[in-house]
């Protein structure tokens, strides 16, 4: 095994796992505690779309797929406060105007399909170290702002009304938290595919609430779990030659499956 540790493809891989296994769980509970549980689904579609549209243009996908859910994530978040609808209604539409373009992209520009929806199984192997440094960013982006702005959270979690009569800009803070739950599903679908998405985005936070007791004791259960799933399945997946993903998913799997046992007893 450390001989395949030793090659590069195999080391991106890991060093990649590890850092989105302990820090993107944090927006797995972003979405529980803002009830934006659909909000994944559109941003799976609009990864697709991204997906479609730069094997069109013929640019890469890695940076498509993320500006994409970033656009869908600014509509879907104005149309829902002028509309006064649920983030998770509104969301539903944008989900299947995201999906529909992206098979009109496949349609037109004669994209085979086959090479779009590779995107619903992820590839980590084939990752750029321009890509690994993105990702990389990114988790130190993401952890540097759960504990920057770990009390406004905290509010927001709590009630949205609450947090603004307490001088906090709950818009700006939403925003913000809606933009990364969708840079991180672009590119947890990037790594693991949008099938087995949840293993690393939601499962940790659900297994983390069996125990914790406070809003930091789910943020720091849902990185280590998630960090155990991410790290555990990929040595896993090479040891027994499965994909790393679906070792994940297993793994993360079993795991609540104890867990809830113990739990219940």
């Amino acid at each position: 095994m450390l001989e395949l540790l030793s090659l590069t493809p195999i080391l991106k891989g890991l060093i990649v796992l590890a850092l989105a296994g302990v820090t993107f769980p944090i927006t797995g509970v972003y979405l529980f505690r803002l009830n934006l549980l659909p909000l994944r689904f559109m941003l799976m579609h609009g990864a697709i779309l991204g997906g479609a549209m730069a094997l069109a243009l013929q640019i890469n996908p890695f940076w498509t797929t993320i500006a994409v859910n970033l656009v869908l994530v600014v509509f879907m978040a104005r149309s829902s406060r002028s509309m006064k609808i649920d983030a998770g209604q509104i969301s539903t539409f944008f989900m299947v105007i995201s999906i529909s373009l992206a098979f009109i992209f496949i349609y037109k520009f004669n994209v085979p399909a086959k090479d779009t929806l590779t995107l619903l199984w992820g590839n980590l192997f084939i990752l750029s170290w321009a890509e690994v440094i993105g990702v990389g960013s990114f988790a130190v982006l993401l952890a540097g702002f759960q504990f920057y702005f770990r009390h406004q959270l905290r509010a927001l979690f709590f009630d949205r009304e609450i947090a603004y009569t307490s001088g906090i800009d709950e818009g700006k803070l939403y925003y913000a938290v809606v933009f990364l739950v969708a840079i991180t599903v672009a590119l947890a679908m990037k790594l693991i595919g949008a099938l087995l998405l949840d293993a690393i985005l939601l499962l940790p936070p659900v297994i983390a609430s069996f125990h914790a007791r406070s809003l930091k004791g789910m943020i720091l259960g849902s990185a280590m779990w998630g960090g155990i799933f991410s790290i555990g399945g990929f040595l896993l997946s090479i040891a027994i030659d499965i994909p790393a993903s679906s070792s994940i998913a297993a793994l993360a799997s079993v795991v609540f499956i104890v867990m809830y046992l113990m739990r219940r007893k």
